[in-house]
């Protein structure tokens, strides 16, 4: 109620913030976000990506040169093994020879392999042999590495280590500063060394691991990437390999991606510290051009509000401070045009509608100071068969005087509430705010929910006029009451002596509401012989519809099976009209206990234009069986808030039919009731006995599966209720005329 006291300007003002400038804010503020969390994930993904190159190379050197040492040690027969033991001996010619054997054997097999910088054979004794480089790294250091202590405790098994140079010459002669080395070493078991002396193999090979990182790295510093401090390190943390310093895992404005490396029971990182801010600079551009994209939108929209203020907020409060006037009986009223053409032309017409007001009630009050009774006096005296029509012409010819149509009007809430008289009296008040209303038409009200209208027609083409003022009072009563209007016009009459048939076809005309959904505006002019065939139809309908609202499944689906034998032997437009008929039926019998197929469905729907779409009569039988079976469920649903016994007793029934054990005793038991007391009123309410009630509904179900299944006959006797075939087509014989065999090949 507050909000509607608020004014035009104030109500545009909350409207242009809240629907238009809120909402820019913060679609402004989400996408922002968006995008800046949109960049940073690209940004971590090709860091991710590059780490992912680094993991790759690294496992490929791993598995490769993992297989390499397995090799090295058991080609020929553990050759290179021999000749490593060989060379450990006191005898310095035995040695020399040994170690030439062994030189030239482990230069044949690592030939391909130029990355490895040395082979080194650990003796158990504490003597060491390389080939290629000498290590420059004491026995013990070698020893107390992790790879070294793992590959004792696995004899046979490759593992794996690291070291980073750091300077030249740092581990080798000939080797350089900052290179990453893996160590892979493996510890022969006697199975291998069959002499027993060597204690350890190892490769000591450079990565080219080390020199795609150095290259990321250095592409950081020089601005060329985005890729962060690239590192390895193990699962405790230490580094491993880094050319730059990282700033560690927990500094602030920092953000650390990692990728693991799994190999041996191992598991590595990958690690990339990168500061955070760098990760979203490509965005920082974008946003500033989203940002001056917003400042403009809000330039331009201030403009529009200012500009919208100026020719159409104000000019329309002068109009409603004019019709305010209007209200307080003031028509005496000029209002200076301004605003947009369209206002401006709305201001004169405001100007005219008031001199022509004027006009009008200083006729209509000459009028009434002539006529001892006023027009509406007459009309609602011949709605409630008070007076004549003949009467009312020798009483006052003016009424009669020009043609007019009966219009017939229902008044029903869209959501909460009822209809009664005091809205329907605010309803009618609005009605008379029109000036087309209040100069053609005399309405009579004849209960809270049904209303009449006494047309003037004074042109050629008025059913145009008619509708859009019809039209116009619809939007009013659902905008400002709440309130839904089905309207009804009825034909162009002349004279007193049409209007008892008119007024009669008008009010017979009315059910016809339900089959519009809601806001009809029909014309039963076009086709009266139609409609009044329809409403007809709808009557021969009543008992169909009495069996689906009280769920009476027997007699419904033999109801069934001969509405849709009607509707095969008949042609689409025919098909058509026996639908609507059986919908109008339906809904007249729920409407009477006050539910309507828009509480059903949970929405409104127009049948006339829905089954119009429908091309043919197999298309409305099947749209006809869908509908009707949602009807059948709701009616089933609520059987439970039902009092009436045999209606509760004939639900139940139809559940349990199939059950072969199913007997008046229970049946009467479920209801509460004696049995004998349920078995006679059960004849007496159904006009058959019980037994043959329920041999009808089992033949019909068996019926069903007979046509729509192929499942035996013996089958179907089971799931019909019956434990004997042979007892099952002796019912079926007696009821049908014909076994069911023979009813499924008649059927097919």
């Amino acid at each position: 109620m507050q909000r509607k006291k608020l004014t035009l300007k104030k109500t545009y003002y909350l409207i242009f913030s809240f629907l238009i400038v809120l909402p820019l804010i913060l679609v402004l503020v989400v996408s922002l976000a968006v995008l800046s969390r949109k960049y940073k994930n690209q940004a971590v993904e090709n860091i991710e990506r590059a780490q992912e190159t680094v993991v790759t190379e690294f496992l490929s050197d791993v598995d490769f040169m993992s297989i390499r040492l397995s090799q090295l040690i058991n080609t020929n027969d553990n050759e290179i093994l021999n000749y490593a033991a060989g060379t450990d001996t006191a005898d310095s010619i035995t040695r020399y020879e040994y170690q030439r054997k062994l030189q030239n054997a482990g230069n044949l097999m690592l030939e391909p392999v130029k990355d490895i910088v040395s082979v080194a054979f650990y003796m158990k004794d504490g003597k060491t042999t390389y080939i290629k480089n000498d290590i420059k790294r004491t026995r013990k250091e070698t020893e107390s590495c992790e790879w070294y202590k793992q590959a004792l405790d696995a004899p046979n098994s490759v593992r794996v280590g690291a070291y980073q140079t750091r300077d030249i010459n740092d581990l080798y002669t000939g080797g350089k500063k900052d290179a990453f080395i893996l160590n892979f070493g493996i510890s022969p078991n006697r199975l291998l060394d069959r002499s027993g002396l060597v204690e350890m193999v190892a490769f000591y090979q450079v990565t080219d691991v080390g020199n795609t990182i150095r290259g990321f790295n250095s592409g950081y510093k020089n601005g060329e990437n985005r890729l962060g401090v690239m590192q390895v390190a193990d699962s405790g943390g230490n580094v491993i390999f880094s050319t730059e310093k990282a700033p560690g895992k927990n500094k602030k404005g920092y953000t650390c991606v990692r990728t693991p490396i799994r190999f041996n029971g191992m598991e590595w990182y990958v690690e990339s510290y990168i500061r955070t801010r760098e990760l979203t600079r490509e965005f920082n551009s974008v946003g500033i051009c989203i940002l001056l994209t917003a400042l403009l939108v809000f330039v331009l929209a201030g403009y529009f509000a200012e500009y919208f203020l100026k020719m159409m907020i104000r000019p329309i409060e002068d109009i409603s401070a004019g019709l305010k006037q209007v209200e307080d009986g003031q028509l005496d009223i000029h209002i200076t045009p301004a605003g947009q053409g369209e206002i401006r032309a709305v201001i004169h017409q405001f100007n005219a509608m008031c001199r022509s007001l004027k006009a009008l009630i200083e006729t209509y009050e000459e009028r009434v100071r002539r006529a001892g009774k006023s027009p509406r006096d007459y009309f609602a005296a011949m709605v409630q068969k008070e007076m004549k029509p003949q009467e009312v012409d020798r009483s006052c010819a003016e009424f009669f005087q020009d043609s007019y149509a009966v219009i017939g009007m229902i008044f029903s809430v869209v959501s909460d509430g009822r209809m009664d008289m005091d809205r329907v009296a605010k309803l009618m008040e609005g009605f008379e705010m029109n000036p087309r209303f209040t100069s053609r038409c005399i309405c009579v009200i004849e209960n809270p929910v049904n209303g009449y209208v006494f047309y003037r027609i004074t042109e050629e083409n008025y059913l145009p006029r008619i509708q859009s003022l019809f039209g116009e009072l619809q939007a009013y009563a659902r905008r400002e009451h709440g309130v839904e209007m089905d309207v009804f016009i009825g034909r162009k009459c002349h004279g007193a002596q049409m209007f008892d048939s008119a007024l009669q076809e008008v009010r017979e005309s009315t059910k016809l509401r339900f089959l519009y959904g809601g806001g009809a505006l029909v014309d039963l002019s076009r086709s009266p012989k139609r409609w009044r065939k329809l409403l007809q139809q709808s009557e021969g309908y009543s008992k169909f519809a009495e069996y689906i609202y009280t769920g009476d499944e027997k007699n419904y689906v033999q109801e069934k099976e001969r509405l849709f034998e009607e509707l095969n032997q008949n042609s689409r437009e025919e098909a058509v009209e026996i639908l609507c008929a059986v919908i109008l039926a339906v809904a007249r019998r729920f409407d009477a206990d006050s539910i309507r197929l828009s509480d059903i469905f949970n929405q409104k729907v127009n049948y006339v234009e829905k089954i119009e779409r429908l091309e043919d009569v197999r298309s409305i039988r099947m749209w006809l069986l869908n509908w009707l079976a949602w009807m059948l469920e709701y009616s089933t649903s609520k059987l439970d808030t039902v009092e009436d016994v045999m209606v509760k007793a004939k639900r139940y029934l139809a559940d349990h039919y199939e059950d072969a054990d199913l007997t008046l005793a229970s049946v009467a038991d479920d209801v509460g009731l004696n049995e004998k007391y349920f078995s006679n009123r059960f004849t007496k309410e159904t006009g058959e006995t019980f037994s043959s009630y329920l041999t009808q509904l089992r033949v019909q179900k068996a019926r069903e599966l007979l046509r729509t299944t192929t499942f035996k006959v013996y089958e179907i006797a089971e799931m019909a209720g019956y434990r004997n075939p042979e007892h099952f087509n002796r019912m079926f014989k007696t009821v049908c005329g014909i076994s069911p065999a023979q009813y499924r090949k008649q059927q097919k």
